[in-house]
């Protein structure tokens, strides 16, 4: 109860400021809770080098907080771990499930058990407490690149912390420039066996379809999966770089009552542009290809240096949060009203804090989850790994959208908000965004 309040009055403090409050998780470097003398063994070896290990993706379930950190370089011990909500600041990650079946050494030509994650960007938890991982099964994704097992689609059984499925993913459905980024998954009906599981390939424009019922997958392809080249500049933390990402993160509407189908929400990460699509194209591994090129949407413009790695739902109030790289910060969007630049404001914003925001999750609770990694000095130039470069920060919802354009509207405000000229009033956007 005491935490609630004081994250309540740092919130209000910093509101003003354009800060969200102090990180409830931060590290300088990233260690691992390990088992008696694993720790000076692992680092003669090798197979544990601190300062290459980067998370990069985040995913509640309860008291534990899924962190994950794909092998962009050697010296990564485990890709998927996490940590406990009421632990210290700076705890160190528990690999996942154990450090057995998550231990992949400096060297491995395999996996040890099916249960191995090799490497992982984002996961997501579905409604039957199930953990969903789409491993790339490489390592040295920026030297060396070694593929030590198939892509595949992993699912754990969050209550007894076992491996209940393992899909690995054909080599047709793939190409040389394959990077699986995300997962989201769309469980039909009231049980927990008919899933639908889309993963953005946002290396080779593409989305992956996985039906859990037919144990099956398909390849989706769509000229609104590529990058724009108006959106591939980007300088974040001083770094100035150029990206050509596709797909990279999707989300999924609650479903029609009368169809039983969702809106698949999609963007790729070098865009502006937000994207929709009906799961009614996507289920169905026989639709025909005119059907999926007419039945992909233009949502709106996000406006200019919007550009997002990770987008997450929150179907209490139906307001969309972006991950906004350029502007080092997070935007939401209250789907009730058009998607417009105006209506898509940077509600948050830190050049420190929140330098590189690489992933955004809502929780069932209704809580915001960030992480920030400095991704952009990790990979283009050099860290100071003397100062924090890792953050995860927390919010409830509520809070955070509080007195801005997302803010929940009441049905006559829906109503209005499609016809009542726009507000003076100023937001936090491309003209006022914290410039770093």
């Amino acid at each position: 109860m005491q935490t609630t309040i004081f994250c309540l009055i740092m919130i209000i403090i910093f509101k003003d400021s354009q800060c969200l409050l102090p990180p409830k998780f931060q590290w300088k470097t990233i260690d691992f809770a390990w088992e008696g003398n694993a720790r000076e063994a692992a680092l003669k070896s090798g197979a544990y080098i601190p300062e290459h290990n980067m998370p990069t993706g985040i995913e509640r379930w309860k008291d534990k907080l899924f962190v994950t950190i794909p092998r962009w370089k050697r010296g990564v011990p485990a890709s998927l771990n996490y940590i406990y909500l009421n632990g210290s600041q700076s705890q160190p990650l528990n690999p996942y499930p154990s450090w057995g079946e998550a231990f992949v050494s400096k060297a491995a030509c395999c996996i040890s058990a099916n249960s191995t994650v090799v490497s992982t960007f984002r996961v997501h938890v579905d409604r039957c407490d199930r953990l969903w991982v789409v491993d790339n099964g490489v390592a040295d994704m920026t030297r060396e690149l070694r593929q030590v097992t198939p892509p595949a689609i992993l699912v754990f059984d969050l209550n007894t912390d076992k491996l209940v499925h393992r899909y690995e993913i054909k080599d047709e459905l793939l190409r040389d420039s394959s990077v699986l980024t995300s997962i989201v998954v769309d469980t039909v009906g009231k049980g927990c066996e008919d899933v639908f599981a889309y993963i953005p390939d946002m290396g080779s424009n593409a989305l992956l379809v996985y039906s859990l019922a037919q144990r099956e997958a398909w390849r989706v392809e769509h000229h609104y999966f590529h990058f724009d080249p108006h959106a591939a500049v980007y300088k974040v933390g001083g770094v100035d770089f150029n990206w050509s990402d596709g797909v990279s993160s999707a989300v999924l509407s609650p479903t029609r009552k009368a169809s039983g189908f969702r809106e698949l929400y999609f963007h790729p990460t070098s865009s502006t542009k937000q994207f929709r699509m009906s799961t009614k194209f996507l289920r169905d591994k026989n639709v025909p290809q005119d059907n999926i090129f007419s039945g992909v949407e233009v949502v709106g413009e996000r406006g200019a240096k919007s550009q997002a790695t990770a987008c997450d739902l929150d179907p209490n109030s139906n307001v969309m949060f972006y991950t906004q790289l350029s502007k080092n910060g997070v935007s939401c969007w209250n789907m009730d009203k058009p998607l417009t630049e105006e209506n898509v404001p940077l509600i948050i914003s830190d050049c420190t804090v929140l330098e590189f925001p690489s992933d955004i999750k809502v929780d069932h609770g209704g809580n915001l989850w960030i992480l920030s990694n400095r991704q952009s000095r990790f990979i283009y130039e050099s860290m100071d790994f003397s100062q924090v470069n890792f953050r995860i920060l927390t919010a409830p919802v509520k809070t955070i959208i509080q007195d801005t354009p997302c803010e929940k509207l009441s049905t006559m405000g829906r109503a209005l908000s499609f016809i009542r000229p726009k507000s003076n009033k100023k937001s936090l956007n491309n003209s006022t965004a914290t410039s770093c």
